[in-house]
């Protein structure tokens, strides 16, 4: 059998831009799917439940990896943004063309163009994004914001098993992440990453695991859209 190399994230926005222009073409109107926000601790399984939520309804998946490098390209973003109706493309074609001509994105350039992919993913709706801040721009109206938490230390067995650490340097970790994230909510949001106002919906791993997590934002899910909806993402 043949060895499955990792895709570049050139290839996986090109995939992407295919799947929604064809959609465009040839699928009839559809009801709305949903998009979902995920945000999580360090070590509360965020990741998992977001994957798991993407393969079980059937909509795509977008890591805060994809999302970064598509809001710092200029390439990536205009096979992103050319999946849009021409009056969409309109709108953003200012925006596009004043992106390529920057080398260096100053914080608030960056999240005006971190906050225009989240806007072309949501426009064609049916996606988890995890992490990047993406509740921040989605609102209730648009998506379902969920925060992943779990006890501390159940986080650190967690970060320490799965990177190989000791018990003091999955602390150690979990703090420069927790940091990082923070520095980067009051960089681009001038918020607190705490603020619970912000989500939608709490989740916490420590009580009812991964498992219960994806139960509980699916009924979420069903909740937001209806059993018609719910019904289409299952089949």
């Amino acid at each position: 059998m043949a060895e499955h190399l990792p895709r570049s994230i050139e290839q996986i926005v090109e995939d992407q831009a295919r799947r929604w222009g064809l959609f465009q073409r040839t699928d009839p109107p559809q009801p709305r799917r949903p998009i979902i926000a995920i945000s999580r601790q360090p070590g509360a399984g965020g990741g998992q439940v977001a994957r798991r939520l993407s393969c079980e309804l059937g909509i795509d998946f977008f890591d805060r990896e994809i999302i970064t490098e598509i809001a710092r390209s200029a390439h990536l973003s205009a096979r992103v943004v050319s999946t849009l109706d021409e009056k969409d493309r309109d709108v953003l074609s200012d925006w596009l063309v004043s992106f390529a001509s920057q080398e260096h994105l100053s914080p608030g350039a960056y999240r005006a163009h971190l906050g225009r992919v989240i806007d072309v993913i949501a426009a064609h709706g049916g996606a988890v994004i995890l992490g990047r801040g993406a509740h921040m721009f989605l609102g209730s109206a648009r998506g379902l914001r969920v925060l992943i938490v779990a006890p501390l230390e159940q986080r650190v067995a967690e970060v320490a098993r799965r990177e190989g650490l000791s018990e003091a340097g999955a602390r150690r970790r979990i703090a420069v992440v927790e940091g990082e994230r923070r520095a980067f909510f009051w960089r681009h949001f001038h918020t607190d990453l705490q603020d619970l106002s912000a989500f939608d919906l709490v989740v916490n791993t420590g009580v009812i695991g991964v498992d219960g997590a994806v139960v509980a934002v699916r009924a979420a899910v069903d909740a937001a859209h209806g059993k018609a909806g719910a019904t289409l993402l299952a089949s």
